[in-house]
């Protein structure tokens, strides 16, 4: 048997050209059986993102869960991923209107839905050994994300 992936973006966002808006981001973000993974470039240089089998529902206004455990986050700038804790698969993700990309029950991973401010707790839901419970800036390099590039895919397995 042969698995294999099939993935198109469909958002792309950086500080010249915005290809999709943000209403057309959060409509196509409903579709079923979307997997989705993204990765964003800020301004100090740091790459960061996420990947997360469970599906993006934009009026759920609540977490979804990821009984697969598969869900994770990742620093490219640290060449780290942070795997979902199985005791918080429950916060995989944060679905809401007023959102971007949210990861974990503390919002580990939080992206303002205009792309452009957020911020991180990292390690309350996704493992890192150096989780403080407060604002972190291991994924960003700074305090806010201050994003210069975001790309998000649709991932399918075949």
């Amino acid at each position: 048997m042969n698995i294999g992936l099939n993935y198109f973006l469909f958002y792309k966002r950086n500080q010249k050209k915005q290809q999709k808006n943000q209403n057309q981001f959060i409509k196509e973000t409903e579709m079923d059986q979307m997997v989705i993974h993204f990765g964003i470039n800020v301004m100090s240089g740091y790459i960061f993102g996420g990947y997360s089998p469970c599906q993006w529902q934009q009026n759920k206004n609540n977490y979804v869960q990821d009984d697969t455990l598969s869900s994770f986050l990742f620093s490219q700038t640290h060449d780290q991923i942070y795997p979902l804790k199985q005791d918080q698969k429950c916060h995989a993700i944060y679905c809401n209107s007023g959102y971007g990309p949210t990861f974990g029950g503390g919002h580990d991973i939080q992206i303002t839905s205009d792309f452009k401010d957020g911020y991180s707790k990292l390690g309350h839901s996704y493992q890192w050994d150096k989780y403080e419970n407060k604002y972190s800036t291991n994924l960003f390099g700074q305090d806010k994300p201050n994003i210069s590039e975001c790309e998000i895919f649709e991932l399918k397995f075949v």
